[in-house]
Protein backbone atom coordinates (compact mmCIF):
# COMPACT_ATOMS: atom_id res chain seq x y z
CA UNK A 1 0.00 0.00 0.00
CA UNK A 2 1.25 3.46 -0.63
CA UNK A 3 0.72 6.13 1.60
CA UNK A 4 -1.47 9.12 0.69
CA UNK A 5 0.03 12.94 0.63
CA UNK A 6 -1.51 15.60 2.73
CA UNK A 7 -2.46 18.46 1.31
CA UNK A 8 -1.46 20.79 3.70
CA UNK A 9 2.14 19.01 3.74
CA UNK A 10 2.20 19.87 0.49
CA UNK A 11 1.33 23.23 0.74
CA UNK A 12 3.88 23.70 3.41
CA UNK A 13 6.64 22.23 1.52
CA UNK A 14 6.07 24.38 -1.40
CA UNK A 15 6.36 27.48 0.81
CA UNK A 16 9.39 26.37 2.37
CA UNK A 17 10.94 25.96 -1.12
CA UNK A 18 9.62 29.38 -1.94
CA UNK A 19 11.44 30.90 1.05
CA UNK A 20 14.92 29.05 0.36
CA UNK A 21 14.91 29.71 -2.97
CA UNK A 22 14.70 33.79 -2.03
CA UNK A 23 17.20 33.28 0.55
CA UNK A 24 19.57 31.68 -1.68
CA UNK A 25 18.67 34.34 -4.21
CA UNK A 26 19.61 37.14 -1.58
CA UNK A 27 22.59 34.99 -1.14
CA UNK A 28 23.73 35.12 -4.68
CA UNK A 29 23.08 38.94 -4.96
CA UNK A 30 24.99 39.75 -1.93
CA UNK A 31 27.84 37.85 -3.69
CA UNK A 32 27.49 39.16 -6.64
CA UNK A 33 27.32 42.72 -5.56
CA UNK A 34 30.83 45.14 -5.75
CA UNK A 35 33.02 43.98 -2.98
CA UNK A 36 36.42 46.22 -2.16
CA UNK A 37 39.37 43.65 -2.64
CA UNK A 38 39.81 43.08 0.92
CA UNK A 39 36.43 41.58 1.26
CA UNK A 40 36.98 39.96 -1.82
CA UNK A 41 40.35 37.89 -0.54
CA UNK A 42 38.82 37.42 3.17
CA UNK A 43 36.01 35.79 1.10
CA UNK A 44 38.40 33.89 -0.89
CA UNK A 45 40.10 32.78 2.34
CA UNK A 46 36.89 31.44 3.87
CA UNK A 47 36.38 29.71 1.11
CA UNK A 48 38.92 27.89 1.13
CA UNK A 49 39.52 26.86 4.57
CA UNK A 50 35.92 25.58 3.93
CA UNK A 51 37.25 23.32 1.05
CA UNK A 52 40.05 21.97 3.24
CA UNK A 53 37.57 21.49 6.06
CA UNK A 54 35.76 18.89 3.58
CA UNK A 55 38.71 17.55 2.56
CA UNK A 56 39.75 16.84 5.71
CA UNK A 57 35.81 15.49 6.70
CA UNK A 58 35.84 13.65 3.90
CA UNK A 59 39.48 11.84 4.29
CA UNK A 60 38.41 11.18 7.89
CA UNK A 61 35.22 9.17 6.46
CA UNK A 62 37.45 7.31 4.16
CA UNK A 63 39.83 5.98 6.70
CA UNK A 64 36.46 4.96 9.31
CA UNK A 65 34.98 3.36 6.34
CA UNK A 66 38.06 1.56 5.50
CA UNK A 67 38.39 0.47 9.56
CA UNK A 68 34.65 -0.41 9.61
CA UNK A 69 35.37 -2.63 6.93
CA UNK A 70 38.15 -4.69 7.95
CA UNK A 71 36.75 -4.89 11.32
CA UNK A 72 33.69 -6.42 9.59
CA UNK A 73 36.16 -8.68 7.31
CA UNK A 74 37.92 -9.66 10.82
CA UNK A 75 34.18 -10.83 12.62
CA UNK A 76 33.06 -12.24 9.47
CA UNK A 77 36.53 -14.09 9.58
CA UNK A 78 36.15 -14.88 13.14
CA UNK A 79 32.24 -15.64 12.61
CA UNK A 80 33.05 -18.61 9.86
CA UNK A 81 36.52 -19.85 11.35
CA UNK A 82 35.56 -19.97 14.84
CA UNK A 83 35.93 -24.12 15.93
CA UNK A 84 32.55 -23.60 17.58
CA UNK A 85 29.76 -23.61 15.16
CA UNK A 86 27.13 -20.34 15.14
CA UNK A 87 23.68 -20.05 14.48
CA UNK A 88 20.79 -17.91 14.18
CA UNK A 89 17.41 -19.16 14.69
CA UNK A 90 13.71 -18.11 14.78
CA UNK A 91 11.79 -18.90 17.95
CA UNK A 92 11.17 -22.07 16.33
CA UNK A 93 14.37 -22.95 15.75
CA UNK A 94 14.05 -22.35 12.14
CA UNK A 95 17.52 -21.40 11.18
CA UNK A 96 18.49 -18.37 9.48
CA UNK A 97 22.39 -17.94 9.56
CA UNK A 98 24.94 -20.13 10.56
CA UNK A 99 28.79 -20.06 10.24
CA UNK A 100 31.00 -21.91 8.57
CA UNK A 101 31.78 -24.05 11.48
CA UNK A 102 28.35 -24.86 11.67
CA UNK A 103 28.01 -25.67 8.06
CA UNK A 104 30.89 -27.82 8.24
CA UNK A 105 29.75 -29.54 11.69
CA UNK A 106 26.29 -31.14 9.78
CA UNK A 107 28.42 -31.55 6.43
CA UNK A 108 25.79 -29.08 4.32
CA UNK A 109 26.67 -25.89 2.51
CA UNK A 110 25.62 -22.65 4.26
CA UNK A 111 22.85 -21.90 1.74
CA UNK A 112 21.00 -25.05 1.95
CA UNK A 113 20.89 -24.60 6.47
CA UNK A 114 18.57 -21.47 5.08
CA UNK A 115 15.05 -21.88 6.53
CA UNK A 116 15.64 -25.49 7.86
CA UNK A 117 14.59 -26.55 11.17
CA UNK A 118 17.76 -27.46 13.19
CA UNK A 119 15.50 -30.06 14.55
CA UNK A 120 15.50 -32.26 10.95
CA UNK A 121 19.14 -32.85 12.15
CA UNK A 122 18.26 -34.06 15.63
CA UNK A 123 18.79 -38.08 15.36
CA UNK A 124 16.15 -39.40 17.80
CA UNK A 125 12.68 -37.82 19.27
CA UNK A 126 13.86 -37.42 22.66
CA UNK A 127 16.63 -35.09 21.66
CA UNK A 128 13.91 -33.46 19.40
CA UNK A 129 11.89 -32.72 22.78
CA UNK A 130 14.87 -31.07 24.32
CA UNK A 131 15.48 -29.20 22.10
CA UNK A 132 11.58 -27.70 22.36
CA UNK A 133 11.90 -27.30 25.79
CA UNK A 134 15.31 -25.54 25.29
CA UNK A 135 14.02 -23.02 22.59
CA UNK A 136 10.89 -22.46 25.58
CA UNK A 137 13.36 -21.81 28.91
CA UNK A 138 15.37 -19.15 26.36
CA UNK A 139 12.61 -17.36 25.33
CA UNK A 140 10.92 -17.00 28.74
CA UNK A 141 13.85 -14.80 28.82
CA UNK A 142 15.68 -17.38 31.44
CA UNK A 143 19.45 -16.20 30.18
CA UNK A 144 22.29 -18.66 28.55
CA UNK A 145 20.26 -22.03 28.39
CA UNK A 146 22.13 -25.29 27.46
CA UNK A 147 21.31 -28.47 26.54
CA UNK A 148 22.64 -31.50 24.88
CA UNK A 149 21.80 -33.37 21.53
CA UNK A 150 22.47 -35.86 18.69
CA UNK A 151 22.89 -34.54 15.51
CA UNK A 152 23.09 -36.46 12.42
CA UNK A 153 25.51 -34.80 9.76
CA UNK A 154 24.94 -35.52 6.13
CA UNK A 155 27.22 -38.60 5.44
CA UNK A 156 25.34 -40.49 8.58
CA UNK A 157 27.67 -39.46 11.45
CA UNK A 158 26.01 -38.76 14.83
CA UNK A 159 27.24 -35.80 16.44
CA UNK A 160 27.24 -35.06 20.16
CA UNK A 161 26.63 -30.76 20.40
CA UNK A 162 26.16 -28.80 23.41
CA UNK A 163 23.89 -25.85 22.91
CA UNK A 164 24.32 -23.09 24.45
CA UNK A 165 21.74 -20.41 23.44
CA UNK A 166 20.55 -16.52 24.01
CA UNK A 167 17.70 -14.55 23.08
CA UNK A 168 17.90 -11.08 21.82
CA UNK A 169 15.42 -8.66 21.15
CA UNK A 170 14.46 -6.69 17.14
CA UNK A 171 12.62 -4.08 15.75
CA UNK A 172 11.12 -7.00 13.19
CA UNK A 173 9.77 -9.38 15.64
CA UNK A 174 8.15 -8.66 19.29
CA UNK A 175 10.13 -12.72 20.33
CA UNK A 176 13.26 -11.75 19.33
CA UNK A 177 15.46 -13.80 17.55
CA UNK A 178 18.04 -17.23 18.90
CA UNK A 179 21.68 -16.90 19.02
CA UNK A 180 22.99 -20.41 19.50
CA UNK A 181 26.33 -21.80 19.72
CA UNK A 182 26.85 -25.41 18.69
CA UNK A 183 29.79 -27.51 20.46
CA UNK A 184 31.22 -30.53 18.98
CA UNK A 185 31.33 -33.07 22.30
CA UNK A 186 31.60 -36.36 20.75
CA UNK A 187 34.85 -36.79 21.56
CA UNK A 188 34.29 -36.12 25.00
CA UNK A 189 30.97 -38.13 25.27
CA UNK A 190 32.88 -41.30 23.93
CA UNK A 191 35.53 -40.49 26.05
CA UNK A 192 32.79 -40.97 29.14
CA UNK A 193 31.37 -43.82 27.42
CA UNK A 194 34.74 -45.94 27.51
CA UNK A 195 35.78 -44.58 31.01
CA UNK A 196 32.29 -45.79 32.12
CA UNK A 197 32.48 -48.69 30.42
CA UNK A 198 35.99 -49.83 32.55
CA UNK A 199 34.43 -48.52 35.75
CA UNK A 200 31.48 -51.18 34.73
CA UNK A 201 33.61 -53.62 34.31
CA UNK A 202 35.60 -52.79 37.38
CA UNK A 203 32.57 -52.79 39.25
CA UNK A 204 32.06 -55.84 38.13
CA UNK A 205 35.18 -57.74 39.55
CA UNK A 206 34.82 -55.42 42.93
CA UNK A 207 30.96 -57.14 42.95
CA UNK A 208 32.84 -60.75 43.02
CA UNK A 209 34.99 -59.97 45.66
CA UNK A 210 33.38 -60.75 48.99
CA UNK A 211 35.71 -58.54 51.25
CA UNK A 212 34.73 -54.94 51.39
CA UNK A 213 36.43 -53.09 48.31
CA UNK A 214 36.70 -49.72 46.35
CA UNK A 215 38.13 -47.98 43.90
CA UNK A 216 39.49 -44.20 44.12
CA UNK A 217 40.60 -41.52 42.19
CA UNK A 218 43.53 -39.56 42.63
CA UNK A 219 41.35 -36.83 44.30
CA UNK A 220 40.29 -39.47 46.64
CA UNK A 221 36.18 -39.61 45.28
CA UNK A 222 35.31 -43.31 45.13
CA UNK A 223 34.54 -43.81 41.63
CA UNK A 224 33.02 -47.78 42.43
CA UNK A 225 32.61 -49.79 45.57
CA UNK A 226 31.11 -53.45 45.58
CA UNK A 227 27.74 -54.14 47.87
CA UNK A 228 29.71 -55.18 51.18
CA UNK A 229 31.13 -51.76 51.14
CA UNK A 230 27.57 -50.74 50.62
CA UNK A 231 26.12 -52.80 53.45
CA UNK A 232 28.96 -51.78 55.47
CA UNK A 233 27.30 -47.77 55.87
CA UNK A 234 23.52 -49.23 55.34
CA UNK A 235 23.85 -47.62 51.72
CA UNK A 236 23.36 -48.87 48.13
CA UNK A 237 27.25 -48.62 46.17
CA UNK A 238 25.84 -46.38 43.88
CA UNK A 239 24.89 -43.91 46.84
CA UNK A 240 28.62 -43.92 47.70
CA UNK A 241 30.20 -42.59 44.12
CA UNK A 242 31.56 -39.45 44.03
CA UNK A 243 31.76 -39.02 47.82
CA UNK A 244 35.22 -38.74 50.01
CA UNK A 245 36.51 -40.49 53.23
CA UNK A 246 34.86 -37.04 54.92
CA UNK A 247 31.40 -37.64 53.23
CA UNK A 248 31.15 -41.01 54.50
CA UNK A 249 33.33 -41.35 58.07
CA UNK A 250 33.78 -39.09 61.02
CA UNK A 251 36.10 -36.49 60.66
CA UNK A 252 38.99 -37.98 62.95
CA UNK A 253 38.69 -41.28 61.10
CA UNK A 254 38.05 -39.73 57.39
CA UNK A 255 41.53 -37.62 58.21
CA UNK A 256 43.60 -40.64 58.99
CA UNK A 257 42.42 -42.32 56.03
CA UNK A 258 43.01 -39.50 53.85
CA UNK A 259 46.65 -39.84 54.99
CA UNK A 260 46.91 -43.56 54.33
CA UNK A 261 45.08 -42.51 51.15
CA UNK A 262 47.62 -39.84 49.92
CA UNK A 263 50.53 -42.25 50.96
CA UNK A 264 50.00 -44.57 48.30
CA UNK A 265 49.64 -41.86 46.04
CA UNK A 266 52.58 -40.16 46.69
CA UNK A 267 54.90 -43.34 47.31
CA UNK A 268 53.35 -45.47 44.31
CA UNK A 269 53.44 -48.44 46.57
CA UNK A 270 51.02 -50.82 48.19
CA UNK A 271 50.68 -50.39 51.91
CA UNK A 272 49.14 -52.49 54.24
CA UNK A 273 46.74 -51.70 57.73
CA UNK A 274 45.38 -53.34 60.51
CA UNK A 275 42.85 -51.18 62.40
CA UNK A 276 39.62 -51.00 64.31
CA UNK A 277 36.48 -49.40 63.26
CA UNK A 278 32.71 -48.97 64.94
CA UNK A 279 29.80 -49.90 63.09
CA UNK A 280 26.71 -48.65 62.58
CA UNK A 281 25.40 -50.92 65.76
CA UNK A 282 28.19 -49.87 67.86
CA UNK A 283 30.18 -53.17 67.78
CA UNK A 284 33.89 -52.95 67.28
CA UNK A 285 35.49 -54.35 64.02
CA UNK A 286 39.07 -55.52 63.09
CA UNK A 287 39.78 -54.81 59.62
CA UNK A 288 42.84 -55.84 57.74
CA UNK A 289 43.55 -53.11 54.89
CA UNK A 290 45.36 -53.25 51.53
CA UNK A 291 45.52 -50.13 49.18
CA UNK A 292 47.47 -50.72 45.99
CA UNK A 293 47.94 -47.95 43.20
CA UNK A 294 46.53 -47.71 39.65
CA UNK A 295 49.13 -46.15 36.79
CA UNK A 296 48.83 -44.47 33.55
CA UNK A 297 50.47 -45.67 30.55
CA UNK A 298 53.04 -43.14 31.16
CA UNK A 299 53.50 -44.38 35.12
CA UNK A 300 51.59 -41.93 36.88
CA UNK A 301 49.28 -43.05 40.00
CA UNK A 302 45.56 -42.00 38.63
CA UNK A 303 43.82 -44.00 41.19
CA UNK A 304 43.57 -46.50 43.99
CA UNK A 305 41.78 -49.92 44.29
CA UNK A 306 41.55 -51.07 48.30
CA UNK A 307 40.25 -53.96 49.60
CA UNK A 308 39.91 -54.24 53.61
CA UNK A 309 39.15 -57.74 55.39
CA UNK A 310 37.17 -58.58 58.02
CA UNK A 311 39.64 -59.73 60.97
CA UNK A 312 37.79 -59.56 63.42
CA UNK A 313 37.76 -63.22 64.21
CA UNK A 314 41.00 -63.28 64.50
CA UNK A 315 42.01 -60.46 66.63
CA UNK A 316 38.96 -61.75 69.17
CA UNK A 317 41.66 -64.76 68.98
CA UNK A 318 45.03 -63.15 69.32
CA UNK A 319 43.66 -61.24 71.63
CA UNK A 320 42.11 -64.21 74.01
CA UNK A 321 45.29 -65.58 73.70
CA UNK A 322 47.28 -62.81 74.63
CA UNK A 323 45.57 -62.44 77.25
CA UNK A 324 45.84 -66.08 78.32
CA UNK A 325 49.56 -65.36 78.46
CA UNK A 326 50.11 -62.50 80.51
CA UNK A 327 47.02 -63.32 82.65
CA UNK A 328 46.07 -66.27 85.69
CA UNK A 329 42.46 -68.51 84.11
CA UNK A 330 41.48 -68.51 88.08
CA UNK A 331 42.11 -65.18 89.21
CA UNK A 332 41.98 -63.02 86.26
CA UNK A 333 44.91 -61.51 87.38
CA UNK A 334 48.42 -61.31 85.82
CA UNK A 335 50.50 -64.17 85.92
CA UNK A 336 54.25 -65.33 87.11
CA UNK A 337 55.96 -64.46 83.74
CA UNK A 338 54.27 -61.17 83.47
CA UNK A 339 55.05 -60.51 87.06
CA UNK A 340 58.43 -61.48 86.02
CA UNK A 341 58.38 -58.80 82.87
CA UNK A 342 57.40 -56.28 84.47
CA UNK A 343 59.63 -56.16 87.28
CA UNK A 344 62.60 -56.11 84.71
CA UNK A 345 60.89 -53.24 82.95
CA UNK A 346 60.94 -51.47 86.21
CA UNK A 347 64.36 -52.00 86.44
CA UNK A 348 65.47 -50.03 83.48
CA UNK A 349 62.83 -47.33 84.49
CA UNK A 350 62.87 -44.48 86.50
CA UNK A 351 59.81 -45.03 88.78
CA UNK A 352 61.82 -45.48 91.46
CA UNK A 353 61.02 -46.34 94.63
CA UNK A 354 58.75 -49.42 93.56
CA UNK A 355 57.26 -51.36 96.75
CA UNK A 356 56.45 -55.06 96.67
CA UNK A 357 54.21 -56.65 98.21
CA UNK A 358 54.29 -60.58 98.78
CA UNK A 359 51.25 -62.30 99.95
CA UNK A 360 50.11 -66.24 100.93
CA UNK A 361 46.95 -67.61 101.52
CA UNK A 362 46.92 -69.76 104.55
CA UNK A 363 45.52 -73.07 105.22
CA UNK A 364 44.85 -73.48 101.34
CA UNK A 365 46.52 -76.88 101.84
CA UNK A 366 43.73 -77.76 104.56
CA UNK A 367 41.20 -76.18 102.70
CA UNK A 368 41.64 -78.52 99.51
CA UNK A 369 42.27 -81.36 101.24
CA UNK A 370 38.92 -81.50 103.34
CA UNK A 371 36.29 -79.58 101.33
CA UNK A 372 38.05 -79.83 97.51
CA UNK A 373 39.81 -78.13 95.36
CA UNK A 374 36.50 -76.49 94.10
CA UNK A 375 36.38 -74.62 97.53
CA UNK A 376 39.76 -73.94 97.35
CA UNK A 377 39.54 -72.20 94.11
CA UNK A 378 36.85 -69.87 95.61
CA UNK A 379 38.96 -69.00 98.65
CA UNK A 380 41.86 -68.01 95.81
CA UNK A 381 39.32 -66.01 93.94
CA UNK A 382 38.23 -64.55 97.00
CA UNK A 383 41.68 -63.56 98.20
CA UNK A 384 42.82 -62.15 94.91
CA UNK A 385 39.62 -59.51 94.75
CA UNK A 386 40.52 -58.44 98.30
CA UNK A 387 44.58 -57.83 97.25
CA UNK A 388 43.25 -55.86 93.44
CA UNK A 389 40.83 -53.96 94.97
CA UNK A 390 43.14 -52.47 97.42
CA UNK A 391 45.64 -51.15 94.99
CA UNK A 392 45.49 -48.76 92.13
CA UNK A 393 44.72 -49.08 88.55
CA UNK A 394 48.93 -48.51 87.64
CA UNK A 395 50.01 -51.27 90.10
CA UNK A 396 50.90 -54.78 88.57
CA UNK A 397 48.54 -57.18 90.71
CA UNK A 398 49.45 -61.02 89.77
CA UNK A 399 49.13 -64.19 91.35
CA UNK A 400 52.43 -66.09 90.56
CA UNK A 401 51.85 -69.24 92.76
CA UNK A 402 48.92 -72.07 94.32
CA UNK A 403 48.18 -69.57 96.71
CA UNK A 404 50.81 -66.95 96.12
CA UNK A 405 50.43 -63.35 95.31
CA UNK A 406 52.63 -60.71 94.51
CA UNK A 407 52.16 -56.72 93.76
CA UNK A 408 54.53 -54.44 92.31
CA UNK A 409 53.98 -50.10 93.43
CA UNK A 410 55.79 -47.97 91.01
CA UNK A 411 56.58 -44.35 92.63
CA UNK A 412 55.72 -46.02 95.96
CA UNK A 413 57.36 -45.85 99.21
CA UNK A 414 56.75 -48.96 102.11
CA UNK A 415 54.46 -46.64 104.17
CA UNK A 416 51.69 -46.74 101.00
CA UNK A 417 52.47 -50.21 100.69
CA UNK A 418 51.70 -50.86 104.28
CA UNK A 419 48.37 -48.11 104.42
CA UNK A 420 47.20 -51.07 101.30
CA UNK A 421 47.98 -53.97 102.95
CA UNK A 422 46.62 -52.30 106.46
CA UNK A 423 43.28 -51.82 104.17
CA UNK A 424 43.13 -55.65 103.48
CA UNK A 425 43.41 -56.40 106.81
CA UNK A 426 40.13 -54.44 107.78
CA UNK A 427 38.41 -56.02 105.77
CA UNK A 428 34.94 -57.85 106.88
CA UNK A 429 36.02 -61.37 105.09
CA UNK A 430 39.47 -61.06 106.75
CA UNK A 431 38.31 -60.11 110.04
CA UNK A 432 35.36 -63.28 109.60
CA UNK A 433 37.63 -65.58 108.78
CA UNK A 434 36.72 -66.22 105.70
CA UNK A 435 40.23 -65.81 104.09
CA UNK A 436 43.45 -65.53 105.95
CA UNK A 437 46.68 -63.79 104.30
CA UNK A 438 50.21 -63.40 104.99
CA UNK A 439 51.93 -60.44 103.95
CA UNK A 440 55.31 -59.23 103.09
CA UNK A 441 56.21 -55.87 102.51
CA UNK A 442 59.69 -54.00 101.03
CA UNK A 443 60.98 -51.46 99.13
CA UNK A 444 63.49 -50.35 96.83
CA UNK A 445 65.17 -46.60 96.45
CA UNK A 446 67.24 -47.34 92.74
CA UNK A 447 67.31 -50.48 90.68
CA UNK A 448 70.23 -52.08 92.45
CA UNK A 449 68.22 -52.28 95.49
CA UNK A 450 65.25 -54.13 93.62
CA UNK A 451 66.39 -58.08 93.84
CA UNK A 452 67.13 -57.65 97.43
CA UNK A 453 63.43 -56.16 98.08
CA UNK A 454 61.91 -59.04 96.41
CA UNK A 455 63.77 -61.24 98.49
CA UNK A 456 63.46 -59.30 101.94
CA UNK A 457 58.97 -58.78 101.05
CA UNK A 458 59.39 -62.91 100.10
CA UNK A 459 61.43 -63.49 103.77
CA UNK A 460 58.50 -60.99 105.51
CA UNK A 461 55.44 -62.74 103.81
CA UNK A 462 56.65 -66.13 105.59
CA UNK A 463 58.01 -64.64 109.04
CA UNK A 464 54.00 -63.16 109.12
CA UNK A 465 52.78 -66.66 107.59
CA UNK A 466 54.18 -68.05 110.87
CA UNK A 467 53.14 -65.69 113.39
CA UNK A 468 49.63 -65.82 112.06
CA UNK A 469 49.69 -70.11 112.28
CA UNK A 470 51.04 -70.11 115.96
CA UNK A 471 48.22 -67.57 116.76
Amino acid sequence: MGIKKDKHLSADAAGLRRHAEERLHKKVVSLIRPRSGEETQRLLHELEVHQIELEMQNEELRRSQEELVISRNKYAELYDFAPVGYFTFDTGGLIWEANLAGAQMLGIERRQLANKNLSSFISDAEGRKIFIRHLQSVLQRKGTQSCEIRLNAKDGTVIHGQLKSVTLDTNESKDGYILCSIVDITERKLTEERISEVIRQQQAILDNIPDIAWLKDRTGRYVAVNEPFGRAFGKAPEDLVGKNVYDIYPPELAAKYEKDSSEVMTTGSRTYFEESIVDREGKTQYVEKVETPIFSKTGVVIGIIGIAHDITSRKEIEVTLRHDSTHDTLTGLYNRSFFNEELERFSRSRMFPISIVMADVNGLKRVNDSQGHEVGDKLIRLAGRLIQRAFRGEDIVARIGGDEFAVLLPETGKNVAEKAVKRIMNRPEIINGQVSIAFGIASAENKNGLADALKLSDERMYRDKSVQKEL
